[in-house]
């Protein structure tokens, strides 16, 4: 009989890297130097693999960060809502989803955790509810943007909205050029900075993680920066985390003047042909849950929403005083998103 089981490491087992490769589910932030970067960069925080093993072989497993403060543990998985779904050889996926979730919650209850939560973005095949409702919380449901590119780049350009093929043919006229730029990084946070203010509850990601990311991976970096240019001046940028499979727009940052001439669209559709002259199968463009206007615009750029779950994990192993952290931390993040209820 085959013998399967979990464990935790505090660094990404041997052959992890080839299992992200091989697995067309894995996103970008599935990439070891992923969870590095935030322990480099950011206090309180150490990283931990679930190696799922069967017979001594690696079949799967999913990464995890664990954040000390103030005298309380909370698990993220990951953290700002990086997907952490387990990944799996061909035709583990349902076993591996399990013996990840069971290895969270045993984790939650050995460390007496008073929160985190773990992101299951997965396109093409949902994490199974009995794997979420394994770790003890509340599963809520978020829906990101993704340009397919199974197709190739022209079949996409096809699914954009006729105005803004026309806005992106007008923004190359008025010479805005697209281009990689790791070097313009504190510019480009700039920009994100100034847009990032009339977001309300929307906090911008910190300017060492970003430099952390886009230094690891040598010839290929765990992030990517893209910018627009008109005349040598800077008025769109964004950061985009790259793996196998996908590339993954997760922040950016837009002049007032480069929105009027519809630098945006044409950055992100850089990002698409970028992607697909890489390889990559998709690009996504991150969640709009809640966000009409955004989905939309996203929708219109050729995207398709796909819906997947947030497990938000609760205290029920903490002490008293993490409960009452947990309770504050709640009160702290009130009106951020956490995705919808299932309908």
């Amino acid at each position: 009989m085959d013998s399967m089981a979990a464990r935790w490491l505090d660094r990404a087992p041997e052959g992890w890297a080839a299992l992200v490769a091989a697995d067309p589910l894995s996103s970008p932030s599935h990439r070891p130097e992923v969870a590095a970067a935030f322990v480099a960069a950011l206090p309180g925080f150490e990283q931990r693999f679930a190696a799922v093993e069967r017979d001594g072989h690696l079949i799967g497993g999913a990464p995890l960060l664990v954040e000390r403060r103030g005298g309380a543990r909370w698990l993220h998985a990951l953290p700002m809502l990086l997907s952490a779904a387990p990944i799996a050889r061909a035709g583990e996926h349902a076993e591996v989803d399990m013996a990840v979730a069971t290895a969270v919650a045993d984790l939650a209850a050995e460390l007496g955790a008073a929160g985190g939560e773990w992101a299951l973005y997965r396109p093409g095949a949902p994490v199974d509810d009995a794997a979420c409702e394994r770790v003890g919380g509340e599963t809520r449901w978020l829906e990101a943007s993704v340009v397919d590119l199974a197709g190739g780049v022209e079949a996409a350009l096809q699914r954009v909205s006729r105005k803004h093929r026309q806005a992106m043919r007008a923004a190359r006229e008025r010479g805005l050029r697209f281009a990689e730029e790791p070097a313009a990084l504190e510019g480009a946070y700039a920009l994100h900075l100034a847009q990032s203010r009339a977001w309300g509850t929307h906090r911008a990601l910190p300017l060492p993680l970003s430099r952390e990311l886009l230094a690891a991976g040598g010839p290929q970096p765990a992030a990517r920066l893209f910018t627009i240019r008109r005349q040598g001046e800077l008025v769109s940028a964004a950061l985009a985390l790259d793996g196998p499979h996908e590339t993954f727009v997760w922040w950016s940052g837009t002049h007032l003047e480069g929105r009027r001439l519809n630098a945006f669209p044409l950055l992100l559709w850089g990002v698409v042909e970028w992607a697909a002259a890489a390889g990559r199968a998709r690009v996504n463009l991150g969640a709009s849950t809640g966000l009409q206007m955004v989905a939309s615009f996203k929708s219109s750029m050729g995207a398709e929403s796909v819906r997947y779950p947030v497990r938000w994990l609760d205290a029920r192993h903490a002490g008293a005083p993490a409960r009452a952290i947990g309770w504050l931390q709640g009160l702290v993040r009130r009106g951020r998103e956490r995705g919808e209820e299932r309908a």
